[in-house]
Order: C-alpha cells, then sequence, then structure tokens
C-alpha cells in the first residue's frame, strides 16, 4: 500500500492524548492517527454531506 504524509494541526491536548493512547497500543502516533482516520472518515464524510443537503434545503 502507498502512502503519503499530510500535515495536521492539532490542540496540545489532543497531542498529548494521541501520544498517551499510541504508548497503550504500542503504534507510532503517526499509525494510530492513521488508522482512526482510515476507520473514521466514510462516518465523517457521511454526515457532513447530510448536515450540508439539510442546510441546503432550508435555505430553498
Amino acid at each position: 500500500m502507498r502512502t503519503s504524509t499530510i500535515t495536521v494541526r492539532l490542540p496540545l491536548e489532543v497531542l498529548h492524548e494521541i501520544e498517551r493512547l499510541s504508548e497503550i497500543t504500542r503504534l507510532r502516533p503517526s499509525v494510530l492517527c492513521a488508522y482512526v482516520l482510515q476507520d473514521k472518515l466514510h462516518e465523517w464524510v457521511q454526515d457532513y454531506v447530510e448536515k450540508i443537503a439539510k442546510e441546503i434545503g432550508e435555505r430553498k
């Protein structure tokens, strides 16, 4: 599988939580974030699309 790098700005408290959880799971923070993003991306996009569709419907 090919991968690429992205840069994300996170509040320090979120970064600390990621670091804590990466120690527990014994995954690098970047790998942990990649797994979370992969697992949740479809759900987040679907929720966002539904939200936007609702907002557009209310504007008409």
